[in-house]
């Protein structure tokens, strides 16, 4: 994963000083400086590895995992306490993505813990203060999380008053007045993507010049449906549970402080799935990044959920049990099509087998009684009879995309009529009335809970899954490069599969826009301009290769142009190859060519 290996790198370059975040000619930052300096100084403090920056994510997690208990019992006790660390500990998605060495788990933890710090009644003032500079921190983390400020500053005042407002508010406001103040001017560059150039042409100095569309094909609304759905199976739980919030919200609150920090959550969970649902589902370039985006705040939605759920409406009316069914029809199929790709061949196979059942051969039979010999097979009763045809060599991907959606709309069905027996039942049996839409929509929940972990849910989440040791693989590259590169060395570098061997090879000097490979490179024509944001365009390229000692190479790019690179510049020797880079991946091992003295 390459974001894993430039955080790591390019943090622990800020940590030992050699570079400085946002400089000129430095490192390309598209995102804030404490994603990079947190996990840059644990590299510093306990040795550059992936192995420390897995470790350090891991820690992080279970930190997080604190704050959830914390947050989960003060909100709905024990029970809900012990409840969320299952959902949060069954769910596989969420465990892949937190033991990575990228932001989202670091951004969960922060964030888990602003609420552990200022989510209630009568929290402290000292607490809610050092919440309120932890959220600024937050935003000097990953600037997608800035919705939280406003928000959260709003709720302080609501629930703890002007004072104690007042103090969180400035607390927040000098954090990341200070951030900026240190960065400044080049930090701006963090919030150019957001705003138009023609709103702002006065920041065109840092904006980096960037056409990221360029090297990304577009979109289809299929793959936009398809990853929408695969957010739904990846933290269904919370997902589901936030949908149910909404429909079943009470016309009265039994406790005004519980309705005040449920509109707080609610409001906090609906802008944070706007603001990263435009940012990739209505983007050409980061669309399958969504799932990997709701893990930075799935635990706003747990919150809400248990912070909201005694107060859910249980009784309710005919308009709420209606969305509540249009939600249940439309979940079903949508789940099925997020799972096309892991059960789409093997239902083709089930339908084909199932249409080669024989039944007996008839003509007329209403009006007959009569069969003829032999058998048909009903594939064949259906394309003669009907002129439906099937044929399982042709459509095939349309057949694994369509069937599970089928399937999952015949369950669907299926489900609400065994919810319209509970419902009856429960009349019967304990003469209490529960609404048709609150049954079917705890009944839903209870589910997702239980199937988390299979490969329905969570658990097919497989994005970065390898067999083998995958650390052990960057740590064999990184072990031979560091013993064939001398220090001081220039070294040219491209890869796809990231950047994480860099970490064992100690004092090289690289192009810095090559670390994030295609993703930093810049179409400008303007060598100084790009070189000055921290990126690589070709004529850039074509220079530090001439300059570098060292041309490493991933094998999977290695093309004809090397080859006549080569030939028009004989003084580099070709070494012996690096072992595989990512073991469940062919060619990612290194060509490696040394300039010859």
């Amino acid at each position: 994963m390459n974001d894993e290996g430039a955080y790591l790198y390019q943090g622990f370059l800020f940590a030992k000083n050699l570079y400085r975040p946002f400089q000129n000619y430095g490192f390309w930052q598209y995102m804030a400086p404490l994603s990079y300096i947190i996990p840059g100084y644990i590299q510093a403090w306990f040795g550059p590895s992936l192995l420390v920056g897995r470790y350090f994510a891991i820690f992080l997690g279970l930190v997080a995992l604190l704050g959830v208990w914390i947050v989960a019992c003060r909100l709905g006790g024990k029970w809900w306490a012990a409840i969320s660390l299952l959902i949060l500990a069954l769910n596989p998605a969420n465990i892949k993505i937190y033991s990575l060495a990228v932001t989202q788990v670091l951004v969960a933890c922060m964030l888990t813990w602003v609420m552990v710090l200022t989510l209630g009644e009568n929290r402290p003032a000292w607490q809610i203060v050092t919440g309120s500079i932890l959220s600024g921190l937050l935003v000097l983390t990953r600037q997608n999380l800035v919705p939280l400020v406003p928000i959260l500053a709003v709720y302080i005042f609501v629930q703890n008053g002007k004072k104690i407002g007042l103090w969180a508010l400035l607390s927040l406001i000098l954090v990341l007045g200070i951030g900026h103040i240190i960065y400044w001017p080049n930090i701006l560059s963090l919030w150019t993507p957001w705003i138009p150039e023609k709103i702002i042409p006065f920041l065109d100095f840092v904006r980096p010049p960037l056409d990221g569309t360029a090297l990304m094909g577009t979109s289809t609304m299929t793959s936009r449906i398809f990853v929408f759905f695969q957010g739904f199976s990846f933290q269904a739980f919370i997902m589901i549970g936030c949908v149910a919030v909404f429909i079943l919200w009470p016309p009265q609150w039994k406790s005004s402080a519980k309705r005040c920090t449920s509109v707080f959550l609610a409001v906090l969970f609906v802008t944070l799935l706007v603001f990263h649902g435009l940012a990739s589902l209505a983007s050409n370039v980061r669309v399958y990044n969504y799932t990997i985006y709701l893990s930075f705040f799935c635990e706003i939605g747990l919150f809400l959920v248990i912070s909201s759920f005694k107060e859910w409406d249980q009784t309710p009316s005919r308009t709420k049990s209606l969305l509540s069914t249009i939600f249940i029809i439309i979940l079903f199929p949508g789940l099925g099509y997020a799972a096309f790709q892991v059960f789409g061949y093997e239902l083709k196979d089930s339908f084909f087998t199932f249409l080669n059942i024989h039944l007996p051969r008839t003509q007329d039979f209403f009006h007959t009684w009569r069969l003829l010999p032999g058998s048909a097979s009903l594939r064949e009763v259906l394309a003669n009879k009907f002129g439906i045809v099937f044929d399982p060599f042709l459509d095939i991907d349309a057949y694994r995309r369509i069937l599970p959606v089928l399937a999952g709309l015949v369950i669907g069905i299926v489900f609400l009529c065994i919810i319209w027996m509970i419902q009856r039942w429960l009349g019967k049996k304990f003469h209490r009335r529960y609404g048709y839409g609150y049954i079917g929509l705890i009944a839903l929940l209870a589910a997702s809970f239980v199937l988390s972990p299979t490969p329905l849910l969570g658990g097919m989440y497989n994005v970065y899954d390898c067999q083998s040791n995958a650390i052990q693989g960057y740590e064999k590259v990184g072990f031979y490069l560091a013993r064939i590169i001398t220090a001081g060395s220039k070294v040219y570098w491209e890869a796809d599969e990231g950047v994480a061997p860099l970490l064992y090879i100690p004092n090289i000097k690289l192009l810095p826009g090559q670390i994030y490979s295609r993703w930093s490179f810049s179409p400008s024509e303007d060598s100084d301009k790009v070189l000055r944001f921290g990126l690589w365009n070709q004529a850039l390229s074509d220079q530090w290769a001439i300059k570098a000692d060292f041309i490493l190479v991933e094998e999977r790019l290695y093309d004809n142009s090397w080859d006549q690179f080569f030939k028009a510049h004989p003084n580099y020797k070709e070494l012996p190859s690096t072992p595989n880079m990512v073991s469940c991946i062919d060619r990612t091992d290194f060509r490696v060519f040394h300039k010859l003295p």
